[in-house]
C-alpha cells in the first residue's frame, strides 16, 4: 500500500486551533527564556507563567471541540477534585496565600491534563513537524551555547532570568550555557528531546531528510561540554542505550546500528577537530572528575548520590511531620517566595521529592509522586511493546520522559514544560504502530516517494 502523508493541518489545508495552541506551547517553551533575559526583561515575573494561558485555552479547547482524551478523563479528574480540595483545606487550616494556592495548583494539576490532551491528539505528521523543528533549532541553539561559554560570566549573552541573576559557574570564566533558556535546565532537557528524534530519523529513512540529521547529531556533540552538566551525558547514553534495545527487539533493523554507528563515530571525529570543542571538554572533563570526587569517587558512586541518596536524604529531612496536610501548596516555589518577600529562596528545599512532601503533606505528597512513578513504568512497558511493531520513538524518549516524571520540579517552568512535551510526545508515538497504514515513516517497499521541506 502506498505511504500517504497526514495532512496536520485537515481537510480544509488550515491548521485547527488546538493544533496551533500546541505549537504555541511549544514555541513559548524554549524562547520564553529569551525574552525574560534580553527582549523584555523588564516582564521577567510575569513571563514566567506565560505558557500557563495557553495550557488553559488547549484543555478549554478541546472540551469545545470534543478532543478531549476520555481514556485520561478519569486521572484527569481525581487530580482535580484531590487538589481542589486539599488546596481549600490548607487556606482553611494553615492559612496559605491565594497567590500561593493558584501557583500551586498551576505547577500541580494544569501540566497533566495539557500534556493528555496535546498526546492524544497528535498525529504522526505532528510529531515529525515537531521532530524537525526541534532539529532546525538545535542548529543556531548550539551556536548560541557557544558563544555563551566563550564569553564572560559577565556578558549580556549570559545574563539571568531576573535582576542581578547570573547563569551557573563552569570552570575557569566559563559558565554553563542556557541557550534560549532562563537556566542551564532548559538545554539539559532539550539535548535529549533532540537525540530522540535524531535517532529515531536514522532508524526511519522518511522522517527527516538526512542532511539535517547528521548536522543535528553533531550540534547535540558539540554542545553536551557546552552545557557542562553531567545529565545530559547520562541522558543521552540513556538514549543510545534504548536505541540498542529498540534494533535488538527488532530483528530487521539490528543491521542498521551498524550502519548508524560508523557515522556518528565520523561525526564525533570532525567535531573534536574543532578547538572550541577540545578547549571545553577539558572543562567538562575537569568539573566531571572534581564532582565525581566529591560525590563519592567513581561514576557509579556519584550517580547513586546525586540521583538516589538524596531522595532518601529529602525524606528524613523534609518538614512534613508536623503538617500531615502540608505547609500549603505553592509555598516553597521560588517564585512565589519573590512575590512574597522580594528574593529567590527555597524554603523547602530544591528538590522535588521533598518539596511535595513539605507542600502536599506526607499522604498526599506519596501519592502524587508514586502517580508519576507508575506512569513512567506505564510509558516504558508500553513503550517496549511498541519497539517490538518496529515503532522506536517512545522508547527513545523514555529518559527524557521518565526522568522528567520523576525528578523534575513542577513549580520550574521550564522543567515543567519539558515534562509536558515528554510526557505529550510519548502518547502521541505510542499510537504510531496503528497509524502506519498512513504514517509518513510507512515501511512499504511499494510505498510512493514523498517530498519533505527540510
Amino acid at each position: 500500500m502506498p505511504a500517504m502523508r497526514q495532512n496536520p493541518a485537515g481537510p480544509s489545508g488550515k491548521m485547527p486551533l488546538l493544533k496551533k495552541l500546541f505549537w504555541a506551547y511549544f514555541l513559548l517553551l524554549i524562547f520564553e527564556g529569551a525574552l525574560r533575559k534580553w527582549v523584555v526583561p523588564q516582564l521577567s515575573a510575569p513571563l514566567l507563567l506565560v505558557r500557563d494561558p495557553v495550557g488553559l485555552l488547549i484543555l478549554l479547547e478541546a472540551f469545545r471541540t470534543n478532543r478531549w482524551p476520555r481514556r485520561w478523563s478519569g486521572v484527569a479528574g481525581i487530580l482535580a477534585v484531590g487538589f481542589l480540595i486539599l488546596s481549600t483545606i490548607q487556606i482553611i487550616v494553615v492559612n496559605n496565600p491565594l497567590i500561593a494556592v493558584l501557583y500551586g495548583l498551576r505547577s500541580y494539576l494544569l501540566p497533566f491534563p495539557v500534556a493528555f490532551v496535546m498526546g492524544e491528539n497528535l498525529t504522526a505528521e505532528d510529531l515529525r513537524s515537531f521532530g524537525r523543528w526541534t532539529l532546525w533549532i538545535l542548529l543556531p541553539m548550539t551556536a548560541l551555547e557557544i558563544a555563551q561559554y566563550m564569553a564572560p560570566p559577565g556578558s549580556f549573552l549570559n545574563r539571568g532570568a531576573y535582576e542581578g541573576a547570573k547563569q551557573l559557574y563552569y570552570v575557569g570564566s566559563h559558565v554553563r550555557a542556557s541557550g534560549t533558556f532562563s537556566f542551564v535546565a532548559g538545554a539539559v532537557s532539550y539535548s535529549p528531546l533532540a537525540g530522540a528524534f535524531i535517532l529515531y530519523g536514522l532508524l526511519n529513512n522518511n522522517f527527516v531528510r538526512k542532511w539535517l540529521l547528521w548536522a543535528a547529531a553533531g550540534a547535540v556533540i558539540l554542545s553536551i561540554p557546552m552545557i557542562g552538566a553531567r545529565t545530559v551525558v547520562f541522558e543521552l547514553t540513556g538514549v543510545v542505550a534504548c536505541m540498542g534495545v529498540a534494533t535488538l527487539l527488532g530483528a530487521s533493523q539490528l543491521g542498521k546500528i551498524f550502519k548508524i554507528a560508523a557515522p556518528i563515530v565520523a561525526v564525533f571525529l570532525l567535531i573534536s577537530l574543532l578547538p572550541v570543542f577540545s578547549k571545553a571538554t577539558r572543562s567538562f572533563e575537569t568539573r566531571y572528575t572534581e564532582a565525581n570526587r566529591i560525590e563519592g569517587g567513581s561514576v557509579q558512586r556519584a550517580v547513586a548520590n546525586r540521583a538516589l541518596l538524596p531522595q532518601f536524604y529529602q525524606l528524613e529531612t523534609a518538614d512534613y511531620t508536623k503538617n500531615p496536610i502540608g505547609i500549603g501548596m505553592g509555598q516553597g516555589a521560588a517564585a512565589v517566595a519573590k512575590l512574597a518577600t522580594g528574593r529567590v529562596t527555597f524554603i523547602t528545599g530544591e528538590g522535588e521529592l521533598g518539596r511535595v512532601m513539605t507542600e502536599l503533606g506526607p499522604i498526599t505528597g506519596v501519592a502524587f509522586m508514586l502517580f508519576r512513578l507508575i506512569l513512567a513504568l506505564l510509558f516504558l512497558t508500553q513503550a517496549l511493546a511498541e519497539a517490538r511493531k518496529m515503532e522506536p520513538l517512545a522508547l527513545l524518549l523514555a529518559p527524557l520522559t521518565a526522568i522528567a516524571l520523576i525528578y523534575n520540579v513542577c513549580e520550574q517552568p521550564a522543567e515543567q514544560g519539558f515534562m509536558v512535551i515528554g510526557v505529550a510526545f510519548t502518547l502521541a508515538a505510542l499510537k504510531l504502530s496503528g497509524e502506519r497504514p498512513v504514517a509518513v515513516y510507512a515501511r512499504s517497499s511499494q510505498r510512493a516517494p514523498v517530498r519533505y521541506s527540510a
